[in-house]
């Protein structure tokens, strides 16, 4: 009898560690089921804090596994360009080591649980999670996406939190939604009240805090830039003989944004798939153009200023063709903009054709009459600490140029704009994003797109932007959140044997 029970209960636990982060992932563009990720994440919680720290880390990875194979398909898309057929193995290989990193949260659990969801695991486990969230998200290897708090952008009460505490802020509501939901179902008397109470703090805190948010004054804006959408295929955008086309296509929408009236145009990531800044006929080329319509240029290239050194860059020009800041990519995307543990998978046929991008040196600043952007190209919009070093340094407003062509129409152009909008409200600066086929959007302090062009459409948009607000996270950031987690996660370790010991009263 004891053979079939414990043979249900696997069962259980099987359907579970499945079913459940199939439901987080339908959280997530383009699905947008994201009622979801309130509820999906409490099953996960009960099953780490009911096995041992063994079977916890192996649920976790199995669950963790699938839901960032899920909501990370999109990549699949351009690793087939980068590593061809390894592309499968390369995105589960990133899933699995990125379910490796939550795994710690899940041995955090399990062994202050102790096999028992009693109520110090209702803040316990989000704080677990939080923690693990912070680890898997922050670093040179690291994976920003698929993030619980990314959903903000679908959710008109969530998205102005970000303002206290960026993503981190927004991960841990929907966290301890999971952990008080937990605390319901799974729980024993104490949890469940427990779990009522966290429910019940929740909304007055995000109550409170939108209504605060609410009666900050955004500035007027005044200064009109655009956006020039090439729409140009990355199929295609690489070949030398579509160069001349593509230089065509940006000069004549430069000429139609400048005559719509602005004084700043924007060209997306890698617009220019040559070497400018090492060959005088096509700084030539752009110095014409900017001196004829007399606009500032942010563009995006490539630049090679030594053998071995390859740097994705955005590049200004003012309106008499002189060269102003240059800002080089520093966060590049492992596996396709470079190799992680090169001198292991470089051998390993599938991978032998990577990228080899170097690294830029850090967070900049592009300095275009009285605007000091923020720039941040394409993957590193996606951190929202290095959103928030831009903003220290000084940045008046953000600058994203991506191109997303490398992901087709899958959910991932939809993803990566979402987080534009996040980097918005936690920094309270305008985010003016340039993108090659799409989505190019701008985007207010506040996250609203004010103005936005679809993908797979050529075409300028054009929007007045204006000067940035403060926000409690870019002034102290979210270290304040993973130390209050840190202390309820050793207060729950704490508190649980003494609970145990009251109950055997």
């Amino acid at each position: 009898m004891s053979g079939v029970a414990e043979r249900n209960s696997f069962l259980l636990r099987l359907v579970v560690a499945i079913a459940c982060p199939v439901a987080a992932a339908a959280a997530f563009p383009k699905t947008n089921a994201w009622p979801l990720a309130f509820i999906a994440f409490a099953p996960l919680f009960w099953l780490w804090s009911t096995s041992s720290w063994k079977a916890a880390l192996g649920w976790c990875a199995l669950s963790c596994t699938i839901f960032y194979v899920l909501v990370d398909k999109w990549m699949i898309y351009s690793l087939g360009d980068e590593v061809g057929n390894a592309r499968f193995v390369a995105i589960g290989l990133l899933a699995f080591i990125e379910s490796l990193f939550m795994a710690l949260g899940a041995i955090a659990i399990s062994l202050v649980a102790r096999r028992r969801f009693g109520w110090p695991m209702v803040l316990a486990a989000p704080a677990a999670w939080l923690i693990a969230e912070s680890i898997r998200t922050n670093g040179e290897a690291s994976m920003p996406f698929a993030q619980a708090g990314a959903i903000a952008p679908h959710v008109n009460w969530l998205l102005p939190m970000a303002a206290y505490a960026g993503i981190y802020g927004l991960t841990a509501i929907v966290m301890l939604a999971n952990g008080a939901i937990a605390g319901l179902v799974f729980g024993d008397r104490f949890a469940r009240i427990a779990g009522a109470v966290i429910l019940g703090a929740l909304v007055v805190v995000v109550a409170i805090g939108d209504a605060v948010r609410a009666t900050v004054v955004v500035p007027p804006a005044g200064t009109r830039i655009a956006i020039v959408q090439g729409n140009i295929s990355q199929r295609v955008k690489w070949s030398p003989a579509r160069f001349a086309q593509t230089m065509s296509t940006y000069t004549s929408l430069t000429r139609q944004a400048a005559a719509a009236g602005a004084r700043i145009v924007v060209w997306p990531e890698t617009a220019i798939t040559d070497f400018p800044l090492e060959k005088p006929e096509i700084f030539g080329q752009l110095q014409y153009v900017v001196r004829e319509q007399q606009v500032w240029l942010l563009a995006g290239t490539v630049e090679s200023p030594a053998k071995g050194e390859i740097y994705n860059i955005v590049m200004t020009m003012d309106p008499q063709g002189h060269l102003g800041d240059v800002y080089r990519k520093h966060i590049l995307v492992p596996f396709a903009e470079y190799l992680p543990l090169d001198w292991l998978f470089r051998n390993i046929p599938g991978f032998d054709q990577a990228s080899n991008f170097t690294h830029g040196p850090g967070a900049g600043l592009l300095h275009v009459e009285h605007y000091a952007f923020g720039a941040l190209i394409c993957f590193e919009s996606a951190y929202s600490s290095y959103a928030r070093q831009t903003a220290l340094l000084g940045a008046t407003s953000l600058l994203i140029i991506t191109d997303d062509a490398w992901f087709g129409n899958t959910s991932g152009p939809l993803i990566h704009a979402d987080l534009a909008a996040i980097d918005a409200v936690e920094t309270g600066r305008w985010v003016v994003r340039g993108a090659d086929t799409g989505i190019s959007q701008f985007i207010d302090p506040r996250g609203r797109v004010v103005a936005q062009l679809p993908l797979d459409t050529q075409g300028v948009l054009a929007a007045d932007i204006g000067a940035p607000i403060v926000t409690p996270y870019v002034r102290y950031g979210a270290g304040w959140l993973e130390a209050l987690a840190l202390c309820a996660l050793l207060i729950a370790a704490v508190a649980r044997p003494a609970a145990e010991k009251r109950v055997r009263r």
